[in-house]
């Protein structure tokens, strides 16, 4: 029995993450169409998208009654794509994993201000409602944060645009000019129309799938700690964080693949200001939230130290493959202490 609620697991996490993959998919084409900026497209789209199936199962836990498996399945899901995601991703890169972009001044604090509220908040071993609104509240702070650096950065670079802009105008004035799109409004408007209910149609049934499959991994992960004399929330901090923290994980590695290692921290650090801010800010409004003392200390101790970790590595810009194994090494730490192998 224990065998098939394994494979369960396993096949409900595969589908949770497939079908969070196909909502980011289409909830990004459905942004386009409406000509969504860029940076709402990645902060309140990409971002939800990627964390979704740590969201889907942190709810089903809660609603399950599961106090403790939303604090085991958040924390070990920053954990995990700190030490994992950023290790195996520059195991990835071909030569030395370096980025331009100024992730200590720019979006480290903020990240250290999400870990300092989540260790204060659940020092006393639980989670309340106005501790809630104030997590939500700084998510929102964030979102101006960026906006106003995403801004900062376009103005910099506006005379290229501008150019750039001017060009594409020229060319659409010819291409009217020469009478091309004449006629065509109506036949334009109502295939927008068709694409735009299709992408619906697949955002609501993406969803529901992710819904379902969220369902069955809560509870596999429900019977298998009970089966294994194991507590839930170690299982959701360990292979519960480490299967819906596939999104990320797979977006660094092909990221890093590419060279392109700012859009590898941009996933992670993005995605975990999210969870933390987000995941136990809206579970928190409606559902009870709670962590044990023993739980407490080893993902407090860890979160903490993978943040210090981190920071200390990306001071330089860069990060080397000696790091990475370290990291790496550190995550194998991580389990061994869950499941007091170590």
């Amino acid at each position: 029995m224990l065998t098939v609620w394994f494979i369960v697991f396993a096949a409900s996490i595969w589908v949770l993450v497939k079908s969070a993959d196909y909502f980011t998919d289409y909830a990004e084409k459905l942004g386009k169409i409406f000509n969504l900026p860029n940076f709402i497209v990645g902060v309140m789209i990409v971002a939800v998208g990627t964390s979704l199936p740590e969201f889907a199962t942190s709810i089903v836990g809660a609603y399950r009654g599961e106090a403790e498996f939303l604090s085991g399945n958040v924390l070990g899901t920053v954990i995990v794509n700190i030490l994992l995601g950023l290790g195996v991703a520059v195991l990835f890169v071909r030569k030395k994993a370096v980025f331009d972009w100024d992730i200590v001044s720019n979006d480290l604090p903020f990240f250290a201000a999400a870990i300092f509220l989540v260790i204060i908040t659940l020092s006393d071993g639980k989670f309340t409602f106005v501790e809630a609104l104030i997590f939500l509240a700084g998510y929102i702070v964030y979102i101006f944060y960026a906006y106003h650096i995403q801004k900062s950065i376009k103005e910099k670079a506006k005379e290229k645009f501008e150019k750039q802009q001017k060009e594409e105008i020229k060319s659409d004035i010819a291409e009217v000019s020469s009478g091309k799109d004449h006629g065509h409004h109506e036949r334009d408007a109502a295939k927008r129309k068709k694409k735009v209910l299709k992408i619906v149609f697949f955002l609501k049934i993406s969803l529901t799938i992710v819904a379902v499959s969220s369902k069955f991994a809560v509870e596999a992960v429900i019977n298998i700690a009970g089966m294994l004399g194991l507590a839930t929330p170690v299982v959701a901090a360990s292979l519960v964080a480490l299967g819906t923290s596939l999104p990320e994980i797979i977006v660094a590695i092909s990221a890093a693949r590419r060279g392109n290692f700012d859009m590898v921290i941009g996933d992670i650090i993005g995605s975990n200001i999210f969870d933390l801010f987000v995941i136990f800010g809206a579970v928190g409004l409606f559902a009870e939230i709670t962590i044990s003392r023993d739980m407490f200390i080893i993902l407090g101790s860890f979160l903490v130290g993978s943040f210090f970790l981190m920071w200390l590595a990306f001071i330089d810009k860069k990060m080397t493959k000696t790091e990475a194994v370290m990291f790496i090494l550190i995550y194998i730490l991580f389990v061994g202490k869950l499941f007091n192998i170590f």
